[in-house]
């Protein structure tokens, strides 16, 4: 993902929807990838370190992604818009990036509780 959101901020914050939009439409399958790969990677880990069983708890945990699906949605939803409907949004633009700070805090403090994963 890289860059890609600060860019989007970066450019509401200029308020300069355009390139907001440009950023949000090379972003939108970058980030759909990297959650992708990301979950099947570390439940392959789990599985394969504690099996089905003895992973629940952690399967449980991916469950819970559904928030970050949501954020998904809601950038593959901005990438379409327009420039004068993306500064209509802006509140809108602001919770996306509040949420993606509040997942990744999250994804921090669960791999700080799961040494093994990655």
């Amino acid at each position: 993902m890289g860059e890609g959101l600060p860019r989007t901020k970066e450019a509401a914050d200029r308020k300069d929807f355009d390139d907001a939009s440009r950023a949000l439409k090379q972003l939108d399958g970058v980030f759909r990838q990297h959650i992708a790969d990301e979950e099947a990677q570390i439940i392959r880990l789990l599985v394969g370190e504690r099996g089905v069983k003895g992973a629940e708890e952690e399967i449980k945990v991916f469950q819970q992604h559904r928030p970050i699906y949501r954020l998904m949605q809601t950038v593959a939803e901005l990438a379409t818009k327009k420039e004068s409907e993306l500064e209509s949004d802006q509140a809108k633009l602001n919770a996306l990036f509040d949420d993606h700070a509040a997942a990744e805090k999250e994804s921090e403090r669960a791999r700080s509780c799961r040494p093994f994963i990655l």
